[in-house]
């Protein structure tokens, strides 16, 4: 019980300090937090900062939170994120948070896989070839990324899909989809 205390007061006191500094330093100085923070502080690190959290969520370490400010769809907060019970995410994954990002129940995310919810190119001149485009990811029940998988923006992964490592997921894939390859393709079509 005093374990949990101590626990309980070393949070709020890790909680307080990081606002005072965000305070004056803004919520980078939070998303800087987020890659070197104990793993059982990132839920509270990530709720306090406005995104939606489910519960027994297992979060196995540091994360990367890109384009919560500075980006002309930014929030300044961790808002576009919303993950459900249950969910495992791996260390090192990548969110992009132009956009929103969903991730129902009993999702999990291998290491260092990245959810990139927008492409620009900014001032570069093949900008007027490629213009910016943006979109939700959409992550369905009981799907699992493996590690290094990159999910780009607009995609909506079904129910209980399997993305294998290293895929790079471009397009939408419906229910029970075995993925694959760079870009990503269907495989088969998982029983259930």
């Amino acid at each position: 019980m005093l374990k949990n205390l101590f626990k309980f007061l070393l949070s709020n006191l890790y909680l307080l300090k990081i606002r005072f500094f965000a305070f004056f330093l803004g919520v980078e100085y939070v998303v800087r937090k987020l890659e070197s923070c104990p793993k059982y502080f990132v839920p509270i690190l990530l709720m306090n900062y406005g995104a939606k959290l489910g519960k027994k969520i297992h979060f196995k370490g540091y994360y990367r939170m890109d384009n919560v400010t500075g980006d002309e769809s930014a929030t300044n907060d961790f808002s576009n994120l919303s993950i459900g019970d249950r969910c495992v995410i791996g260390k090192g994954v990548f969110f992009d948070l132009v956009d929103k990002i969903y991730l129902e129940k009993e999702v999990g995310i291998g290491a260092h896989s990245m959810l990139m919810t927008h492409m620009d190119l900014g001032q570069m001149p093949m900008s007027a070839l490629y213009p910016r485009k943006t979109g939700p990811i959409v992550i369905r029940e009981g799907t699992f990324l493996g590690a290094h998988v990159l999910v780009l923006h607009g995609v909506e992964l079904g129910r209980c899909c399997i993305v294998a490592a290293g895929s790079v997921v471009t397009k939408s894939f419906p229910d029970y989809s075995l993925i694959a390859g760079v870009p990503a393709r269907l495989v088969r079509v998982l029983e259930h």
